[in-house]
């Protein structure tokens, strides 16, 4: 489970992140990201309604959750990540999520090492 510091929560952080944020789309999920001003990084998970009901949409979290606990990714220092899953993500297996997550993480360099498997 991430430390409460390591979680994008005030709406002001979310706002800030759309307006000086970067996207990344994927085909299973979107990735706003940007540098703050912190000496660790913080996620943020946002899930509308048009995804799902209740059900998907929780489960979705707790797919990006485990994703990040147990992928033990090391982020480039200092950096906001905001996941929105995508339509269709609640179909697909957690290792291709997994596997999607990382990839996506080292083509756009917000990555400075993956774990050793």
């Amino acid at each position: 489970m991430a430390r409460h510091r390591h979680i994008l929560r005030n709406r002001a952080n979310f706002q800030r992140m759309f307006d000086e944020g970067s996207w990344v789309r994927t085909e299973y999920f979107k990735i706003l990201h940007r540098p703050n001003e912190l000496p660790h990084n913080r996620i943020g998970i946002m899930v509308g309604r048009r995804f799902g009901n209740a059900v998907k949409r929780n489960r979705a979290k707790r797919v990006f959750r485990e994703v990040t606990r147990h992928g033990r990714i090391d982020l480039t220092k200092n950096t906001d990540l905001v996941f929105f899953p995508r339509r269709g993500m609640e179909k697909v297996p957690y290792h291709v999520i997994n596997q999607a997550w990382q990839s996506t993480l080292v083509k756009h360099g917000l990555v400075q090492k993956l774990p050793v498997e």
